[in-house]
């Protein structure tokens, strides 16, 4: 009985674990002991497609800011590593100098592929943080083909979207990837684009507009009112994004990841 509980919490752990190990488990359990953690970066030369990209940019720069944090604690709590560190640098600069490049989307879909990081940049910061590895959480626009329904599930619509979808990586002192959240596995952190499928209802037609969701809406979805004598609240999306990014990065029962 015992050994049928092991195994069942074992498949669960499982299940909710998300990323891709570019390396063997095992070795990355031995090469990254601390892991150093970047500030989310947004990629402003990505397809940001909104009427109001700028306004949708400086949106992403602010609400990012100090979403992480709360990741650095669980991942502490878990012992998986020696120690997990903020690495308190300016995004920007980080964009600029760490990443080199994107890589081309996954060709079915669009969906992204991660980027190319700089092995000079990496080691840099890699050493003057005092770590084996650095968490890079990127969020960036992409255009990509997907199913979407309606709100009572009877229509779809099968098209490119814009939206704001966040990728991730562990990338060594050398530049190179070691855990990766990328393609399926990316998270989907704000859609932009919405089809109004009552629009064609009420105009008897069977073409979908796609509608852009408004900044206004968009800064409904990324923040949330804090209450008076209550913690701080993280929104939905980031909530949900980091989740995936602790399930994917935290260790199992059976003393690997």
């Amino acid at each position: 009985m015992r050994l049928v509980c092991v195994l069942l919490v074992g498949l669960l752990l499982i299940g909710c674990s998300s990323g891709v190990y570019k390396v063997p488990k095992e070795k990355y359990r031995t090469q990254v002991k601390t892991l150093g953690i970047l500030p989310i970066i947004v990629d402003d030369g990505s397809a940001i497609n909104h009427s109001q990209r700028a306004e949708v940019v400086s949106l992403l720069r602010r609400t990012a800011v100090g979403k992480l944090e709360s990741a650095i604690e669980t991942l502490r709590k878990k012992k998986g590593y020696f120690d997990v560190r903020y690495v308190g640098e300016d995004p920007q600069q980080i964009l600029q100098q760490l990443i080199v490049a994107p890589m081309q989307p996954m060709a079915e879909t669009g969906l992204p592929s991660g980027y190319y990081y700089s092995a000079t940049a990496a080691k840099r910061l890699a050493e003057q943080k005092v770590v084996d590895a650095l968490l890079v959480v990127v969020l960036a626009g992409v255009e990509h083909t997907e199913k979407r329904r309606s709100r009572n599930k009877l229509e779809t619509l099968t098209t490119i979207y814009n939206d704001i979808i966040a990728t991730a990586a562990v990338v060594d002192s050398r530049g190179k990837v070691l855990w990766e959240m990328n393609g399926e596995e990316a998270y989907p952190l704000l859609a932009m684009q919405y089809p109004d499928f009552d629009e064609a209802y009420f105009n008897k037609t069977e073409v979908v507009a796609l509608k852009e969701i408004t900044l206004g809406g968009l800064e409904r979805t990324l923040t949330v009112e804090q209450k008076e004598n209550q913690p701080p609240q993280l929104p939905v999306p980031y909530k949900e994004l980091i989740d995936k990014l602790v399930g994917g990065l935290s260790p199992n029962l059976f003393g690997s990841f």
